[in-house]
């Protein structure tokens, strides 16, 4: 349990982070899964009035007055389009180095595995120091923090967990529609509804997951795409496609994340679909700028 822990760190603070958000989330809902009318946020909803039920609505009231209000000028799913984009937009202000940070991390693994390749069957005391030395000579070389990353998971997290309370209580989402789209549904209902919108709710479900695949293996085949510009040629072990290795254990974790969100936004309100689809298309353009501006000299 402790290797697996240790392996998995990033995975485990976000589960950690996530049980610990979720505990600070009131029930909103009744036994039909519709929104309890005094848990209704409104543009007339006193913020003091609405914290006072729970601390978490320090981050779900502006976010849910957000859409109510650019809902008054449009519709809900305009607002959800639009409170996903500032918020990804302040993600990426606020993160930029730690994402930086993260595609380097995947660039130089080659180098990282040769090293450790180097030292395969070495396990005495001076070999590890001798090897970890070399590791963080490395990270020092290319400016890398191998835990940068979580900083950014750190301020994701309470940004999801507000922005799905938000859309289950938002005025503007319980009482509008997007395109005729009831945002409350779950993908799950609307598709089994087999009703006029059905066609349209598995197409922004599809085009979601769609959307989440393509930010998660966009980075990797931008560095291979560089790694065939430059010409380097690497053996299998440091073959980022190879198995096992720090590789496979990064295609490992970005498949569960991919099959957890899949999984959760199937019976997470339609219009948290929107949130993951703008997101991660957020996240393309972001990989794409990196890779463009931040890192185009390593």
């Amino acid at each position: 349990m402790k290797k697996f822990i240790n392996d998995n760190k990033k995975l485990f603070f976000m589960s950690v982070l996530l049980l610990m958000f979720v505990t600070a989330c009131a029930n909103v809902r009744d036994s039909d899964g519709n929104t309890l009318p005094e848990m209704l946020i409104t543009l007339e909803t006193p913020f003091l009035e609405c914290i006072s039920d729970s601390w978490f609505n320090l981050f779900v009231w502006p976010v849910a007055q957000l859409i109510n209000w650019v809902a008054v000028y449009s519709d809900a799913g305009i607002g959800i389009i639009v409170v996903t984009l500032l918020l990804n937009l302040g993600i990426a202000a606020m993160s930029i180095k730690q994402q930086v940070a993260t595609q380097k991390m995947q660039i130089i693994q080659p180098e990282v595995q040769r090293i450790q390749a180097k030292y395969t069957g070495k396990t005495d005391q001076n070999s590890r120091v001798k090897q970890g030395n070399e590791i963080n000579a490395l990270y020092k070389k290319y400016d890398v923090n191998p835990f940068g990353s979580i900083l950014t998971m750190f301020i994701q997290l309470p940004i999801i967990l507000s922005v799905y309370q938000a859309v289950i209580r938002s005025q503007a989402v319980n009482e509008g529609s997007f395109l005729g789209l009831d945002l409350t549904r779950t993908p799950t209902e609307g598709v089994l509804a087999f009703d006029d919108q059905s066609i349209f709710v598995a197409i922004i479900f599809l085009l979601m997951v769609l959307f989440q695949f393509i930010s998660m293996k966009l980075p990797q085949y931008l560095q291979k795409k560089r790694t065939e510009k430059q010409a380097i040629k690497t053996k299998d072990y440091a073959n980022p496609q190879a198995k096992g290795g720090m590789a496979g254990q990064m295609n490992m974790v970005m498949y569960m994340s991919l099959i957890m969100v899949t999984f959760v936004s199937l019976s997470w309100p339609l219009g948290m679909s929107f949130y993951w689809m703008v997101s991660a298309f957020s996240r393309i353009i972001q990989n794409i700028v990196i890779q463009k501006f931040f890192i185009k000299n390593m």
